[in-house]
């Protein structure tokens, strides 16, 4: 398998270092499992370093290069370049094109690409490094979806619509550990010395997600109402927040977001 990256910023990264330290692409693996990655020349010193760190990854001097080697093409450019340097590159129809720009519908990515017809869109995040994420994948291939398989959990999606409403919800990272911040703040302040504080709410919040992944089926009303016990510490704290309107801030955050992409 040769996987080619047009682009290489935080996500693009993450995915080489999952494929690369994944079954598929370990040293541990049999010999010839390893995909053969080619990384474009953008963001010089990052490539280089992963080039650097697996045997199996190569810089090459130019994005065409990169799609002249390659079978699959991930495409992790940002989006008000995206379309303006693909239209520049001479696609080929045996090549499988994964998009992660997040802003570029199939309208201007399938012209931008064309004759390659084999075209999808994926959601990972960084935790593909190790190979926990979810990633949504609109239009995937068996191929796509055996890849990321390696490397997260596919969730596929039918349409644009399904899948931009999911990467809206990528746009909540930061007030989620902003939000996680303000209460190791409130916890310190409370005599907590900070490693204690901040290892405890990371778990925590971790163990609640896993208690919700294991539920069949995963019903968030229900698993809220279980824990508010009558008169207990939940009950009073859920009712708090939601009568201040803290949940709906966080709602019309995502509606806002979710605007960008229309």
């Amino acid at each position: 398998m040769k996987i080619g990256f047009i682009g290489i910023g935080k996500i693009a990264g993450a995915i080489v270092e999952g494929l690369c330290t994944s079954s598929t692409g370990s040293p541990a693996s049999r010999p010839g499992d390893a995909p053969q990655i080619f990384l474009s020349p953008r963001n010089a010193e990052k490539s280089a370093a992963l080039a650097e760190k697996y045997p199996t990854v190569t810089r090459l001097d130019t994005n065409q290069a990169v799609l002249d080697s390659s079978d699959i093409v991930i495409i992790a450019l940002r989006p008000a370049v995206a379309v303006e340097i693909l239209t520049g590159l001479h696609f080929d129809r045996r090549h499988t094109v994964v998009s992660l720009i997040p802003l570029v519908k199939d309208a201007d990515l399938l012209p931008a690409v064309a004759p390659a017809t084999d075209v999808s869109r994926a959601i990972p995040l960084p935790t593909v490094m190790k190979h926990r994420c979810p990633i949504p994948l609109y239009n995937a291939s068996e191929t796509v979806t055996r890849l990321f398989s390696a490397i997260g959990q596919p969730l596929p999606v039918t349409d644009e619509r399904q899948l931009h409403a999911l990467w809206t919800l990528t746009g909540l990272i930061t007030p989620f550990y902003e939000q996680l911040g303000a209460l190791s703040e409130w916890t310190t302040a409370h005599g907590v010395d900070r490693q204690t504080t901040d290892t405890y709410i990371a778990d925590l919040f971790e163990s609640l997600s896993y208690m919700a992944q294991q539920s069949e089926p995963i019903d968030f009303a229900e698993l809220a109402q279980h824990a508010a016990t009558p008169n207990g510490m939940n009950e009073q704290a859920g009712r708090e927040i939601r009568d201040s309107g803290a949940h709906a801030a966080w709602i019309s955050a995502a509606d806002h977001l979710l605007e960008r992409f229309r």
